[in-house]
């Protein structure tokens, strides 16, 4: 559950939750007694926290955390989050914070009051986050079923993390039915079969919760040198590279 995810992923206590109180916005079809009920912090959960405080101080700790809520309209790209995400990214370049997204979502939503013909509204947010390459940090995570605009940000960061269970795709099935290509099932849309092979995913692993430790360790290369360290015995590599560097390998 993405709740969980964070709370696995932070210390104890350091998550602070930035606008957990919006809703979708669809007030013309549902009352707001509904839109809280169904659709809390719009789908987006987001905010700063420490990851690793207990290997490095509070500010190479910090870090912004975007995670993407399945439990809400699919885990979709509503009008409100894309506005808190804008600004939970212009913030992570400011503040030269890492980045830890987890993707799991359908993408665009179509639906949302007050957008027109426009899915994304006149947001900034898939401009602000590539900004972000070569910046900070960014780290994607995923576990289960990542389409459309939740995967052109997956795709933007510099590491991908998922679980065998992910199926991770530009275009999802009502997209692929709609199109006329035929008729599939989410698993059937990149999965792990497909994607690793290609090197859309880089480091995969068996569950959700190994994503989210694999992530952590992967960030704390960025983050500092630890007080006390420890070598492999090199002499290991004696029987690995050959003396003669221009010898073939096999």
């Amino acid at each position: 559950m993405p709740r969980e995810n964070i709370d696995q992923l932070v210390d104890d206590g350091s998550f602070q939750e930035y606008w957990p109180l919006i809703v979708a916005q669809q007030h013309t079809r549902h009352d707001i007694d509904k839109l809280r009920k169904n659709t809390p912090a719009d789908g987006v959960i987001a905010g700063t926290a420490s990851v690793n405080g207990e290997l490095f101080d509070d500010e190479m700790s910090r870090t912004m955390v975007v995670s993407y809520d399945y439990t809400v309209l699919a885990g979709t790209q509503g009008h409100r989050g894309h506005y808190k995400q804008d600004r939970i990214y212009e913030m992570a370049g400011r503040f030269k914070l890492p980045l830890i997204l987890f993707s799991e979502g359908g993408g665009g939503r179509p639906g949302d009051d007050d957008t027109g013909p426009r899915v994304a509204a006149d947001t900034h947010t898939f401009t602000q986050f590539s900004q972000l390459s070569g910046l900070v940090p960014m780290v994607g995570i995923n576990h289960g079923r990542c389409f459309a605009g939740n995967t052109a940000l997956l795709a933007c960061c510099d590491v991908i993390i998922a679980s065998e269970d992910s199926t991770i795709a530009m275009g999802g099935p009502a997209m692929i039915e709609g199109g006329g290509l035929g008729v599939y099932t989410p698993e059937e849309v990149g999965p792990m079969s497909f994607q690793v092979p290609n090197g859309v995913v880089d480091i995969l692993v068996k569950t959700e919760e190994e994503t989210v430790e694999v992530a952590k360790k992967y960030l704390s290369y960025f983050q500092g040198n630890l007080q006390t360290w420890e070598a492999p015995d090199q002499r290991a590599l004696r029987h690995i590279v050959p003396e003669n560097r221009v010898r073939f390998m096999t």
